[in-house]
């Protein structure tokens, strides 16, 4: 009896001590021991995208000191990143020890043994367990139907719907007009106003054709391709569907008024700024409420009465109110965190990813270090005086020459209520606010991650980049009046099937078919 009482004290005891082996994570540098000579720390090659700024910072001191690690950092900027990384992956020279890259990637390079597999490490990861158990989508987004799991997606606290439409209201208001809660009404609206305005681009866009006819597919609830349709929870093609055609039409439609800016395909962003700024672009679809405090106060300095203001989707002739994509806490296999299976470091590798998911370098690569850069008030946190944001320009020190950005460290979890009070103005937060509030109406949301071997993704890779590119190119001819929507129309619904769409159809289907029931309900949880 006394002997089975040591025991259970014995194991209590050890169980003990493991729990608080995984919750301390951090193992201070500089206690060194008496009388002995600290060992140089290790150092690890990452490659991240540069976000436009060193990794010199505060914040990234500390992020090293508390990991115990040096980086060699390899950036590239944001908009060329994957083509870099897939560049320098693809090389014979020395790879990086953990990196970013896409979901492609990682079912490119995972099977060939270039990538880890963290599934048996994963009882040695307790904080990205408790992520995945809150979040399980971060686990299914990438793990292959084999079962490896050969990168961790990126993820932020929570989900939001980033975009939306927006007015010049001013400009409507000053003539006499109600903001247009349908496209009818946008339409005649924007008609008037472009006779009123002749120079005057009242639809504008940017990064390409596609971006700007997204919105109208999603006026229609269908999409630009193969997609997860949300009322009959089913992948389905867009472009074979009548709703798309309409879309197509109802484009045309503005195009053809000179109501959508005729370099829509090609208009280089410092261009599309310039158009909302200097009040040539009156209407604003898809793009990101973060943005409107910038352009507004750009506007202002031109025309006193500039007001942006953002609108909830508009309501086509079918009663259909348009939705807009919501973005999910993780990034659905977009930015994955990624570690070389040949790396001379991966118990240190391993414990830093793990790291990365505790509330500790949350905190620190979040909002900084309590008292200096960030306080406890009311029960959240809030920065202090001296971060300079949009709604305390007062501050001496912008966020980024700290590090509180978010962007330290490889990606370590995004926490949104930072970044709302860290980079967001308060006309962007009202629209925000509206759009999330109203996310179950009016949000487009993902379907369930369907995992595909390697040989299905080199097959559908080879069908829809051809197809995809067709699309583009006929889309674009539609939509300018190249190509007549009555008598073109049959001859390119009849290539697409020549294009083999539907084997790649087929594949999504079967996939989502063998998938166990709780998980082919369709996911509306952001927060």
């Amino acid at each position: 009896m006394l002997y089975r009482h040591r025991t259970i004290i014995l194991v209590s005891f050890l169980t003990a001590v493991l729990l608080l082996a995984a919750a301390c994570l951090f193992v201070v540098f500089d206690k060194k021991a008496e009388g002995k000579q600290a060992e140089p720390p290790i150092v690890i090659k990452a490659a991240v995208p540069s976000f436009a700024r060193e990794r010199n910072t505060m914040i990234d001191l500390e992020y090293e000191r508390l990991t115990q690690l040096k980086f060699d950092w390899i950036q590239f900027p944001v908009n060329d990143y994957i083509k870099r990384i897939k560049q320098l992956l693809a090389s014979s020279g020395e790879k990086p020890d953990i990196f970013i890259i896409d979901k492609d990637m990682v079912q490119r390079f995972g099977p060939q043994g270039m990538l880890l597999d963290l599934q048996p490490y994963l009882d040695r990861m307790p904080n990205l367990q408790r992520w995945i158990s809150k979040y399980p989508q971060i686990y299914r987004s990438i793990v292959t139907e084999d079962g490896k799991l050969y990168g961790i997606d990126g993820f932020n606290t929570y989900g939001q719907m980033p975009v939306g439409y927006m007015l010049r209201a001013d400009i409507f208001y000053r003539n006499g007009m109600l903001l247009p809660k349908t496209f009818d009404e946008l339409y005649d609206s924007l008609k008037q106003l472009k006779n009123m305005y002749p120079d005057s681009k009242p639809i504008s866009n940017r990064w390409g054709p596609n971006r700007l006819l997204e919105s109208f597919f999603m006026a229609y609830h269908t999409h630009y391709g193969i997609y997860f349709n949300n009322e009959d929870l089913s992948y389905k093609f867009g472009p074979v569907e009548s709703n798309y055609k309409k879309a197509v039409e109802l484009a045309r439609k503005f195009y053809e008024a000179k109501l959508i800016d005729p370099d829509f395909a090609t208009t280089a962003e410092s261009q599309y700024f310039e158009n909302i700024t200097s009040g040539k672009t009156f209407a604003i679809f898809n793009d990101y409420f973060i943005e409107m405090d910038g352009w507004q106060e750009k506007g202002k300095k031109q025309d006193s009465f500039f007001n942006l203001k953002a609108v909830l989707p508009f309501i086509t002739d079918t009663g259909l109110q348009a939705l807009e994509k919501v973005q999910y806490p993780n990034t659905q296999g977009t930015w994955v965190i990624a570690i070389n299976a040949k790396s001379k470091h991966i118990d240190e590798l391993i414990r830093l990813l793990d790291a990365q998911y505790s509330a500790e370098m949350m905190e620190l690569v979040n909002w900084g270090i309590e008292g200096d850069t960030f306080v406890w008030a009311n029960g959240e946190r809030t920065y202090t005086s001296k971060i300079q944001t949009k709604l305390n320009p007062k501050g001496t020190v912008p966020p980024q020459q700290l590090g509180i950005d978010g962007r330290t460290g490889i990606w370590v979890p995004y926490d949104q209520d930072a970044e709302y009070k860290r980079s967001w103005g308060a006309l962007g937060l009202e629209a925000q606010q509206s759009y999330n509030e109203n996310a179950s109406r009016i949000g487009f949301f993902d379907g369930p991650a369907v995992p595909f071997k390697q040989d299905e993704l080199n097959t559908i890779t080879k069908i829809m980049t051809p197809l995809d590119k067709f699309i583009t190119g006929k889309l674009i001819k539609f939509v300018t009046g190249e190509l007549n929507m009555d008598s073109d129309w049959n001859s390119f619904q009849e290539e697409l099937g020549r294009m083999g769409y539907q084997r790649v159809l087929d594949m999504y289907r079967e996939k989502f078919a063998k998938l166990p029931e709780d998980q082919k309900k369709l996911n509306k949880t952001i927060r």
